[in-house]
């Protein structure tokens, strides 16, 4: 499961974290809609999950595509605000780690989490065994060139970005993205572990064998899905409940 030291962190942080991801560019959440299988309400099918769902931004997106959302994150803080601001009727949000997540998925998607985990691999089997057959994953995480981006890098990358937002986006809104991720999340950033985008791929493909990689922002997505049943299964199937 993710460290109980990352929870704690956003604990802390989870209406800061939330209001950055306000303010901030999402690619991912610009993406994902991409690789959904419905774009119509009336077309909902099937179960999805979101493992590490923070305060809820991509669950929302899964919450028009899908019959039935878990929505899971470790941060009893994160679970909080997700249910006041981004509750639906087909959304059950859960306080859970990734290990202990049980079930059958047709959809599961996780952004920016795994890398948080101890022991990823045995936290990629367990994923892989909540797919549904001809059930997708799409697991998105940071990549980086260096394991650990130190203090320096990250405070000069956002002094860059405070420039640039100026002129995109107008002082007030400029200076408090600047002080939000400058504050104590620049804290929990110094502290995460990254893949190199080479070592993701090897990492992911040894436990989904053939997946598809896909760049997205600053972050790497893979994509594979579960072989589909065959006639035999889906005729066993029906056999045992008819």
């Amino acid at each position: 499961m993710i460290s109980w030291e990352a929870a704690q962190s956003f604990d802390r942080l989870a209406a800061e974290y939330d209001r950055l991801g306000e303010l901030s560019d999402d690619p991912v959440g610009e993406w994902l809609p991409s690789v959904l299988p419905a774009d119509s309400p009336d077309q909902r099918v099937g179960r999805a999950l979101d493992v590490g769902c923070g305060a809820g931004r991509h669950a929302v997106l899964l919450a028009d595509h899908f019959e039935l959302v878990d929505a899971v994150d470790l941060s009893a803080a994160m679970i909080r605000l997700a249910r006041q601001k981004r509750s639906r009727p087909n959304i059950c949000y859960l306080q859970s780690g990734v290990l202990d997540i049980e079930g059958s998925y047709d959809f599961i998607v996780s952004s920016a989490t795994l890398h948080h985990l101890p022991d990823l691999p045995a936290a990629l089997a367990h994923i892989k065994g909540l797919l549904a057959p001809g059930g997708q994953a799409v697991l998105v995480d940071v990549v980086s060139p260096r394991a650990a981006t130190p203090r320096w890098w990250l405070f000069g990358g956002e002094v860059r970005r405070l420039a640039r937002n100026m002129v995109r986006r107008g002082r007030a809104e400029a200076w408090e993205i600047f002080k939000l991720s400058t504050g104590d999340w620049l804290d929990h950033r110094v502290s995460d572990r990254y893949l190199s985008r080479q070592r993701f791929e090897e990492v992911y493909s040894a436990v989904f064998p053939r997946a598809t990689f896909t760049q997205v922002g600053n972050a790497h997505a893979m994509r594979w899905r579960s072989a589909a049943p065959t006639s035999t299964d889906q005729g066993a199937a029906q056999r045992s409940t008819g």
